[in-house]
């Protein structure tokens, strides 16, 4: 097996059709956090952002895209630890494929790294099994649209978060006006808008949005327009008044939300709920086939979701005594009684070491 650690920019017009090959061997493949796109996207605004190209036989099997991690300079990739390209703004990572057998420590080794985290792979992409943690192995909730908006709308017309959603919906037009969605708004106010709702209302966003090179990414791929990855920022109007928002990567079959966020004075009508029905609706009009909500446990997806599929997180470190001692120290860390949930789950995935 031959190793080539490149820049995400750097690979032609071949190896970018045979990467676009590879997401179409699995579905799961297919989500534009794997395309060349977005690795490419984050590529332009971070220099430390890296594709593993792996070959056998002179034949290119996959790719690895990762990036070194925060605190590492961004020159020559040796000796150290990375994570996933776009983190943490990548909602699932992993082997971009032919299928072929893949031996994650020997390309993690053989790029000349240290260690790659990663904290949400397909649970069944079987180079990384070996490396998952067991205790991170979470569902990702999907709107399943396959079979149309009506057939999804009728698996959850009867829940109580859609007829609580329709009552909120009534309450909202009565005093802004009538509930409309409008798909793909080249309008930059609204980007900044939705922009401006996440910084004020996450803590997590703020501290997102202090990277510089966050921002630029996010606009690079809202503008995105490929097969692989199409930046589409969808808002919410009740009336003349925008509600809520949300940029979602589209890929070949489905919809990935990405950042969704809304006007803070209008949650008590539950506006994102509404929003997530709306905009699934004109998904399944589109041909998508489905809503992907990413590995986040929030509860308000799983309330929406008709289907799931399992991630994990974990690590591949190119020496097995490192693996050793790492999992060692992880197992404990897991068990103190002075680690709160989150510190748990950090230690985990590997991250508070």
């Amino acid at each position: 097996m031959r190793v080539t650690v490149v820049r995400p920019g750097d690979l032609g017009p071949e190896e970018a059709s045979l990467w676009s090959a590879f997401q179409q061997t699995a579905p799961v493949l297919s989500n534009p956090f794997l395309s060349l796109t977005f690795a490419q996207a984050v590529g332009r605004f971070r220099p430390a952002a890296r594709v593993a190209v792996v070959e056998d036989g002179g034949r290119i099997e996959a790719f690895l895209p990762f990036e070194l991690a925060p605190g590492q300079a961004a020159g020559r990739v040796a000796g150290k630890v990375a994570v996933p390209i776009g983190h943490p703004m990548n909602d699932l990572q992993g082997f971009v494929g032919s299928g072929a057998p893949v031996d994650a420590r020997a390309v993690v080794r053989n790029s000349g790294l240290r260690g790659w985290r990663f904290l949400h792979v397909p649970a069944d992409q079987r180079a990384l099994v070996p490396h998952q943690y067991q205790e991170t192995i979470v569902r990702c909730p999907v709107m399943d649209l396959s079979g149309g908006y009506e057939q999804y709308h009728q698996s959850m017309a009867k829940t109580a978060t859609y007829k609580n959603a329709r009552k909120k919906q009534r309450s909202l037009e009565r005093q802004f006006g009538p509930v409309r969605l409008v798909w793909g708004t080249p309008d930059p106010a609204h980007f900044r808008q939705l922009v401006d709702w996440k910084r004020g209302k996450y803590g997590g966003a703020r501290r997102l949005f202090s990277d510089p090179a966050a921002l630029p990414i996010i606009e690079a791929l809202a503008a995105a327009d490929a097969d692989d990855c199409r930046g589409i920022l969808s808002v919410m109007f009740a009336g003349e008044r925008p509600i809520a928002n949300v940029l979602g990567l589209a890929g070949p079959a489905g919809l990935c939300a990405w950042f969704s966020s809304y006007d803070p004075d209008c949650q008590q009508f539950s506006p994102g709920t509404i929003m997530w029905y709306l905009l699934a609706e004109q998904a399944a009009a589109r041909g998508l086939t489905q809503i992907d909500f990413g590995g986040g446990q929030d509860g308000y997806k799983f309330s929406l979701a008709n289907t799931f599929y399992p991630v994990a997180g974990g690590a591949v470190w190119a020496s097995r005594v490192e693996q050793a001692v790492r999992g060692l120290y992880r197992h404990a860390s897991a068990r103190s009684p002075r680690s709160g949930n989150q510190d748990r789950r950090r230690a985990a995935l590997g991250l508070a070491s």
